[in-house]
């Protein structure tokens, strides 16, 4: 019986060790980037609706409407032609509309894909609610790659400036990574 003791108090301690280990190798992170989401048909549209009750002529603020976004992401909020040290990458992914009363409520799924500078390559994916009357939405880090390899924290969201249907967010992540 002494030796069940010992070895379950041994398999404890080893146990605690490897947590202890595991964590002391997660570093944390924190970013802020600014989403450029344009819905208005130009040369700069960046999400496109694709389905909803009017097929692609939906309305993305009509419930069960999907949009699909490659959103430029950029460390200041302001963006110009000539301004290319300012884009980080783009948002990728999609959002649906998911409140038939207001159409206020998007749920969101993108890999924020970085171009340019020391994350070059690397990915941020993002899943959540995007409660647009709200001042301030929270979205989960549920992975990513590269330098972010097994990232995993949340993003608080809020609007900058809208302009019709056109909106700038500015996310700011928090995550730890492996």
């Amino acid at each position: 019986m002494a030796s069940r003791v010992l070895f379950a108090t041994s398999a404890m301690g080893l146990g605690m060790v490897t947590l202890v280990m595991a964590a002391a190798g997660e570093g944390v992170m924190n970013m802020a980037f600014y989403m450029h989401d344009n819905l208005i048909p130009n040369n700069h549209q960046t999400a496109f609706p694709v389905a909803g009750l009017n097929g692609s002529s939906s309305n993305a603020g009509k419930f069960g409407t999907l949009v699909v976004i490659s959103d430029v992401v950029t460390k200041r909020p302001q963006i110009s032609e000539h301004d290319s040290d300012n884009i980080l990458g783009r948002a990728q992914g999609a959002y649906v509309n998911t409140n038939p009363v207001t159409g206020l409520d998007f749920l969101m799924v993108f890999s924020l894909i970085f171009q340019n500078l020391e994350y070059k390559g690397s990915t941020l994916e993002m899943h959540g609610t995007e409660r647009f009357d709200q001042p301030h939405r929270e979205y989960a880090v549920v992975g990513g790659t590269g330098k972010f390899r097994f990232a995993r924290g949340y993003a608080v969201g809020t609007t900058v400036s809208t302009s019709g249907e056109n909106a700038v967010l500015k996310i700011n992540a928090t995550f730890r990574t492996h």
